[in-house]
This record gives C-alpha cells, structure tokens and sequence, in this order.
C-alpha cells in the first residue's frame, strides 16, 4: 500500500476536498426535503433523482478516496500493484461519476419543470434535455464498463496483450465535452421565463442567479475537459494526473447536487428570516437586542445586587452613602423651600403673591407662585397687641405642599 502521510499535500487535498463536498452535499439534501416538509410538497421525480445522485456520488468519493490511501494516487510513485488497484477504482469511478451527474441534471430539470410548467414550449425542451441527460449518463456508464474486451483488460491490459480497448483519452474528452453542453443548456433555459416575470428588476436578477449558481459547474467540467485533452502527460505523470481528475469529479458531482437543492431551501431561508424579524421587534429594534443578549453576559459592578435573587444584600457602606446623599438633598430643599422659619419682615411678606385680606386677629393668605401649584395653605397669625403693628411677625404652622411642574 502506498506510504500515505499528512505531508502528501495533493493525496491530502483529495481526501479532504472530497469528505468535505460530501458532507455539505449531504446537508443541501436533508435541507432540501425539511423544506419540502414544511411546505407539504408531494414527492418528485426530482427528489428521487437527488438521492439517487448521491448515493453515485458517495460511491464515487469513497472509491477516490481508496485511490488516495491504497493506489498511490497523489503521491510521486506507485508501485505495480497500487497501479492495478487504482485501474478497477477508476472503472468504478467512470460509471458513479456519470451516473451521479446524470441524476442531478433530470432532478434539476424535473424541479424547472414544477416552476414553469404552464409554459408549452419550456415543457418541451426540458423535456428533451431530460431525454439527452439520461442518454448521456446511461451511455457513458456502459461505454465504462464495455471499454476493453474481454472485461479484466479494463484494469489489467498486461496480462492481455490482444485485448481491444477504446481509446480513453478521446473517451474522457467526449464525457466532458457532452457534459458542458448540457450543463450550459439548462443553465439557460429558464431565464427568458424569469426575464418575462412581472416583477421588480432586483427580484429578476436574484432569480437569474439562484437558477444560474450552477455556472460554477460549468467552470469545473470545463477544467476537466481542458486536463483530458494533454494525452501525453496523462501516460507521464498519472498518478498526479489521478488526484487532479479525482479532486475535479468529486466537487462537480457534490456541488451539482448542492446548487440542485438550493432553490427548493427558499421556504427554509423564508421561515428563519420571519423569526428573526419577529425576534428584532419584540425587543425594540437591532440594539434592544443586543442590549437583551449583552445583559446576560455583563458582569455586575462593585457592591451590586440582581434584582432576580429574591433578597438582595448590600454592603455596609452603601448606607453610608445613602444616608449623605439623603442629607444633600435635604439641604438643597431646605434652602429652596425654607418653609419652617419666622419672618419678621413687613416687607418680605408684602413680597409674595396672593395675600388674602386679613381679618380680626386671625389672617389667612394663599402664596401663588411659579413653582406652586397646590389648594389653599393656612397661615395661622399670632395675635398682636396694641402697640405691635400687625403682620409685624408670621408664625408658619403648618408645610406647605410644593409640587414642581
């Protein structure tokens, strides 16, 4: 078995481009039928498709990745056996890998179909592209799988020297090519319909580009097509060439089914955006919110207390404090309202506002001024005497009620 290592960093790559694509198109898959859950969708040909595909491409991850751990794919020599071991891997990788992109093509066609069905023409052509997709897909499976007679020379071409085989580099070259120009054809075929919507330009574009997110597959057959076509490097350096051919097969078969089941997650994407609108309102736009979240995780200060414990204990010294800012304000109310006090001034009386007429022995006033605001306050005078001019002095007996407006 060849010496795999960490410090192989192509046979890495494969192994690690190739567990990753598979996970996430695993996770697009799952998604894409909670969606269809929620929404209460009956079941497709396009679903059956997409599990169809995955399972292909399953197959053809884990068969790569044998290629990598056991057939010296991606490290700089081989040795005779690893060789053969990786010719019968690659048979099976030729026939998952066209299945898997077949599937998702007719899953991707077949979901077109459910959007745009009232359309005579679209149903037609998506027709027929479902027709060429399946061809393509079948066709090249068994051209895989017939490729050399007898049927060991697929992997063994040693042991039979007479053995008739086709001529693989042009085999790979047609795949690639064929595929491209379905992926491109259906690509394109929805977007005319999505251009006639009566709906707002942002609304078209964003729909171009979920139904055209598939270009990026386009760009990786393309990059297929262009390794296939050096013929003479290929026989030079295969074990190089193996790696960058199982890096390129896994991420179109894996992000194909990812971008097939993209457009069905819209529900998904629709219900989540809901919650979190509702969840921004409720707490009085994006900074009550973030207020509520950062509360949680704030530490107290110095010498406080929750609310939430029941009894709340403080220090010894916040009475202290109490208490001097209880004496503050006294004192500034006192020197604003000096209510309690003796006035022995005629003229400091004769000062205020709304003095009542005085009447024998006893006189009665009501002070109105900018800051008062209550009923009648009573003024009990002291009897004068004869020889004391009267409202020489005031005796207040009762607080008065200030209220500050």
């Amino acid at each position: 078995m060849a010496p795999y290592s960490r410090s192989t960093k192509l046979a890495t790559a494969v192994l690690a481009v190739n567990s990753v694509g598979l996970v996430l198109s695993f996770i697009s898959t799952l998604l894409r039928f909670w969606a269809r859950y929620i929404r209460r969708v009956k079941w497709r040909l396009s679903d059956s498709m997409i599990i169809a595909s995955w399972l292909f491409t399953l197959g053809l991850v884990i068969s790569e990745n044998y290629c990598v751990t056991h057939g010296g794919i991606g490290h700089e020599a081989a040795t005779p056996n690893e060789l053969l071991f990786t010719a019968k891997q690659f048979l099976v990788i030729d026939v998952c890998g066209s299945l898997a992109v077949a599937f998702v093509k007719i899953s991707i066609l077949d979901f077109l179909l459910s959007v745009f069905s009232s359309n005579v023409r679209f149903r037609i052509a998506a027709y027929i592209l479902m027709g060429l997709s399946a061809g393509y897909g079948f066709s090249f499976a068994v051209a895989s799988l017939a490729a050399c007679t007898p049927f060991a020379a697929n992997w063994d071409k040693v042991s039979y020297p007479d053995a008739k085989c086709i001529n693989t580099s042009h085999f790979y070259i047609a795949q690639a090519g064929i595929g491209v120009t379905l992926d491109c054809l259906i690509l394109a075929l929805p977007i005319p319909l999505v251009w006639a919507l009566s709906l707002r330009t942002s609304k078209k574009v964003g729909l171009t580009i979920l139904f055209t997110i598939g270009i990026l597959i386009c760009v990786i057959s393309i990059t297929r097509l262009a390794y296939n076509t050096q013929e003479e490097w290929m026989a030079a350096h295969f074990t190089e060439y193996g790696a960058i051919a199982s890096i390129v097969g896994g991420l179109e078969a894996n992000l194909s089914i990812v971008c097939a089941c993209l457009p069905c997650m819209s529900p998904l994407f629709t219900t989540f955006a809901g919650k979190v609108k509702s969840s921004i309102d409720s707490h009085g736009g994006v900074k009550g919110l973030y207020n509520n979240v950062s509360s949680r995780y704030r530490r107290p200060t110095r010498g406080s207390t929750k609310l939430s414990d029941g009894v709340s204990v403080r220090p010894a010294n916040s009475f202290i404090e109490d208490d001097m800012e209880s004496a503050r304000l006294q004192k500034q109310v006192d020197k604003l309202y000096p209510l309690n006090t003796t006035i022995a001034s005629r003229v400091s009386i004769e000062a205020e506002e709304g003095w009542a007429p005085r009447t024998r022995g006893t006189s009665f006033t009501h002070v109105a001024s900018a800051s008062t605001v209550v009923g009648e306050d009573v003024l009990e005078m002291a009897r004068l005497g004869d020889k004391v001019e009267p409202y020489s002095a005031i005796n207040v007996t009762k607080t008065w009620g200030v209220n500050q407006n």
